[in-house]
């Protein structure tokens, strides 16, 4: 008599999943071995990952559920953003506004604002030439029209925020389809902006606030 090998008691319950329906009195006695060494039986190792599971769903449950609070509040934010800078009379009045409402909406401790074009405004700080920096810089932002969260190089640090302590922050392109420029939002606090924050958006924010700026640039 052939004896039966593990893989042929393998093989045989794939083959029959519900064995173990015919044959419940089985997995009382059956035994599993525990992380700690002790012996679990069957049932009780799966009420253990079935436990486990129902954890790890109720985990990411919370976090949509936290993710779409965070998203109502944004929303809410950016509305606010947008009607309080439609109500600007002019290009110096619109800047004045978005600082200020940023500041309030966003309660960071450094916004600035850095568009890629030639203006009449140009004696503005925030209309800086397009050249080799910018490019080495801000480019891959740009080009894909990412926003971007979280640390930033020294290089990109320096150039936004100049000396400022700026431990984190939140860059945005401006405009769409074609980005003409970058919102960018710092804080001293590392957790402030992180990779994991949703982006879409502040991605959505920056794609009308480079609209209400080309309005205004037009006149």
């Amino acid at each position: 008599m052939s004896m039966i090998s593990e893989e042929d008691v393998e093989s045989y319950l794939y083959q029959h999943p519900k064995f173990f329906n015919r044959h419940a009195d089985l997995l009382a006695v059956m035994e599993i071995p525990h992380e700690r060494g002790d012996a679990v039986s069957l049932v009780e190792r799966q009420l253990s990952v079935l436990r486990e599971e129902n954890q790890r769903l109720q985990h990411q449950f919370n976090e949509l559920v936290t993710i779409a609070k965070e998203n109502d509040v944004l929303n809410k934010r950016i509305q606010h953003i947008i009607l309080t800078l439609a109500q600007a009379n002019s290009l110096e009045e619109l800047f004045e506004v978005l600082y200020e409402t940023l500041h309030d909406e966003f309660k960071t401790d450094a916004i600035t604002i850095r568009l890629f074009e030639m203006s009449e405004h140009q004696t503005r700080a925030e209309f800086v030439e397009y050249d080799a920096q910018v490019f080495h810089l801000f480019e891959s932002i740009l080009s894909g029209h990412q926003t971007v969260c979280g640390q930033l190089n020294s290089e990109q640090n320096t150039y936004l925020f100049d000396k400022q302590a700026i431990a984190s922050a939140v860059l945005i392109p401006l405009g769409a389809p074609k980005a003409r420029g970058i919102l960018a939002m710092g804080s001293q606090e590392v957790s402030r902006f992180h990779s994991g924050m949703s982006t879409d958006l502040l991605k959505y924010m920056g794609e009308l606030l480079g609209q209400l700026l080309q309005l205004w640039l037009r006149h």
